[in-house]
C-alpha cells in the first residue's frame, strides 16, 4: 500500500477508473491480436519451453492479482461502511455504540469462566444482631457458566503474532511463498502429489479452526424456595464474538402444590432476515404465540446471556458510561434496554478490599413498566451481588467465600471416578439397581418362553461350537423375527440366463 486511505478517493472513482482501466486494455489487444476466424491454421507445435512460459503468465497474473487486493485494502474502510448500511443482515456493532469496544483472545478467555451464586430472601424484621438493618436468609442458589463452542480448547494458550495478523501480513507470506516456489521451479524438483496437497489443506484448516473463538454458550441456572414453593429459572444462549444472541431458551417456574403451578418458556433464533420468538406459558392449560420481528426492530437487540457476557466486558474493561440497547422481554415482547456504568471504585467483599464496578440497567416494556437492576461486580467480572428493585430477593455472593476479585478455576472432575463417595448418589444407585433386578425378574416370571428359548441356544453353541460366536448369535435370534426374509449374498450375481442345470435354481 503505497497511500494511506485518507488519500484515496471515494470507492465509486475507484471502481470507475478501474473499470475503463479494463475496457481499454481489452481495446488494444483486440486491435493487436486480432484473430481472422476464416483463416485455417495448422495445430502449433509443443516445445520444451512452453510449459516454463505457461508457469511465468501464470506468476505474473497471481502477482496481479496480489496487487489488486493490495489496492482493494485502501478503500476497506469505506467499503465496510457501505457494506454495513446495505446488508440486509445489519445487526448492531457494538463499537459504534461503546466507543473502543473490541474482544482479542486474551480478553475473550477473561470472559470464560463459572461461577456460583447464592439467593437470598430479605428479612424486612430488624436482625437480632447488633444494630438496624435487614437480615438475608438463604433460599437457593445460582450457577453462571461461560464457555466457548469447540473449535478452540479452553486451555490453548494462542500466540499473538498468529492470532493479530492483518491482511497486508498474510498477502506478503502470500508473495513469498510464491518467490519461494520460483526458484524451487527452476530447480526442478519433485511435485507435490495431490494426496500431499490435501493433507496440508486440511492441516491448514484445523489449524484455522483452533485458532478463531467463533461463538459463546451461555448456561444460567437458578432454583429456590419461594413460600414453601419450588421456583427457578433456566437460560440456555449461543452468541457470537460480537454478543449477537443466535439461539435462546429461556425458562421461568414456579411449582405448588396444587393445579395453580406456572411455567413460562421463551425461544428465540435468527434466521435469514428477522428473528422467531416463541413463547409458552402453562397454567391452568397450556397457551402459545408465534412471532416475527424485523431485523429493523432488532437490530440492537440484546438476550439475556449476551447481556451476562457484556456486564463482564464493562467490568473488566472499567467502562465509565451509559448507553441504550433492546432486549426480549420472559413474554415475548420488546422492551428497552438503559445500562448506565459507574465505573471501579473500592469496595469490601467478605472482609478483603477490591475494586468493584456497579452498573443499573433499566428494563422499560412497551406497556411502560419498568424494572430497575443493580448488579455489583468485580474489576475481573465476578458478580458480587445482583438485585431487583420491588422484589424481595437478592443474588449474592457466597459470605464464606474468601476471594480478591479473580474468579477461581473450575476443575470438571469425572463422574466416574468420585460417584462412589458421594453417599446421596450411592443410595440412588442401589434402589434403582434393585428396581432394575425387580422388574427383569417379573419379566422372566410372566414369560416362560424366554427361559426355553435361552436353553435352547445354549445347546445349540456347545453343539455346534462356533469360531465366532456373535454372527452365529444374531443369525441364530433373527430366525424369530416375524417376516424376516434370507439374506443370500449370491442373490445380487445371479443370473438366470446363465444356469444350465435346474439343480441350481436356489428359489
Amino acid at each position: 500500500m503505497t497511500e494511506p486511505i485518507k488519500q484515496a478517493g471515494s470507492i465509486e472513482k475507484y471502481l470507475e477508473e478501474t473499470i475503463f482501466e479494463y475496457l481499454r486494455g481489452q481495446t488494444e489487444v483486440a486491435e493487436t491480436y486480432a484473430y481472422d476466424f476464416n483463416k485455417k491454421r495448422e495445430p502449433e507445435q509443443t516445445t520444451a519451453e512452453d510449459p516454463q512460459k505457461i508457469l511465468c503468465l501464470i506468476e505474473d497474473l497471481l502477482n496481479d492479482l496480489l496487487d489488486d487486493v493490495d489496492r482493494t485494502v485502501l478503500y476497506e474502510a469505506e467499503y465496510q461502511k457501505a457494506y454495513k448500511s446495505h446488508h440486509q443482515y445489519a445487526l448492531f456493532e457494538l463499537a459504534d455504540i461503546i466507543p473502543g469496544f473490541s474482544l482479542d483472545n486474551t480478553l475473550i478467555r477473561q470472559l470464560c469462566f463459572r461461577e456460583t451464586l447464592l439467593i437470598s430472601n430479605v428479612d424486612q424484621q430488624p436482625a437480632q444482631q447488633k444494630g438496624n438493618g435487614i437480615k438475608p436468609q438463604g433460599v437457593g442458589g445460582m450457577c453462571l457458566k461461560v464457555e466457548l463452542v469447540r473449535g478452540m480448547p479452553p486451555k490453548q494458550k494462542l500466540s499473538e503474532e498468529d492470532s493479530d495478523k492483518t491482511i497486508v501480513e498474510k498477502l506478503k507470506e502470500i508473495k513469498e511463498e510464491l518467490a519461494r516456489s520460483k526458484t524451487v521451479i527452476g530447480a526442478s524438483p519433485q511435485e507435490e502429489t495431490e494426496s500431499e496437497k490435501l493433507r496440508k489443506y486440511e492441516e491448514f484448516l484445523q489449524e484455522q479452526m483452533f485458532k478463531t473463538p467463533h461463538k459463546f454458550v451461555v448456561h444460567l441456572s437458578t432454583e429456590f424456595n419461594v413460600d414453601g414453593q419450588n421456583a427457578g429459572s433456566r437460560v440456555i444462549s449461543w452468541v457470537d464474538k460480537d454478543l449477537h444472541t443466535l439461539e435462546e431458551r429461556r425458562t421461568e417456574y414456579l411449582f405448588r402444590e396444587d393445579i395453580s403451578s406456572t411455567k413460562q418458556v421463551l425461544y428465540y433464533a435468527l434466521q435469514d432476515s428477522k428473528y422467531f420468538v416463541k413463547h409458552q406459558q402453562n397454567t391452568n392449560e397450556t397457551t402459545e404465540t408465534r412471532k416475527y420481528y424485523p431485523l429493523s426492530k432488532t437490530k440492537d437487540m440484546i438476550g439475556e446471556g449476551a447481556n451476562f457476557i457484556l456486564m463482564r466486558y464493562l467490568a473488566i474493561t472499567k467502562y465509565t458510561g451509559s448507553f441504550e440497547m433492546s432486549t426480549i422481554y420472559i413474554n415475548g415482547d420488546m422492551c428497552r434496554n438503559i445500562y448506565d456504568c459507574k465505573g471501579p471504585k473500592p469496595g469490601i467483599v467478605n472482609g478483603h478490599k477490591i475494586d468493584l464496578c456497579k452498573i443499573y440497567r433499566t428494563i422499560i416494556e412497551e406497556c411502560g413498566i419498568i424494572h430497575l437492576s443493580v448488579t455489583v461486580l468485580t474489576v475481573y467480572g465476578m458478580i458480587v451481588s445482583q438485585e431487583w428493585e420491588g422484589c424481595p430477593y437478592i443474588i449474592h455472593i457466597n459470605p464464606l467465600f474468601v476471594t480478591k476479585g479473580k474468579p477461581v478455576p473450575y476443575d470438571c472432575v469425572a463422574l466416574k471416578k468420585v460417584w462412589e463417595t458421594n453417599m446421596e448418589m450411592v443410595s440412588k444407585y442401589l434402589d434403582c439397581k434393585v428396581e432394575a433386578e425387580f422388574k427383569m425378574k417379573t419379566y422372566l416370571k410372566d414369560h416362560p418362553e424366554i427361559q426355553d428359548m435361552l436353553s435352547d441356544y445354549l445347546n445349540s453353541v456347545l453343539l455346534l461350537k462356533p469360531e465366532n460366536v456373535m454372527p452365529f448369535t444374531v443369525d441364530y435370534f433373527m430366525n424369530f423375527e416375524p417376516y424376516s426374509l434370507p439374506e443370500l449374498p449370491y442373490f445380487d450375481d445371479f443370473d438366470e440366463n446363465k444356469v444350465t442345470n435346474e439343480s441350481e435354481m436356489f428359489w
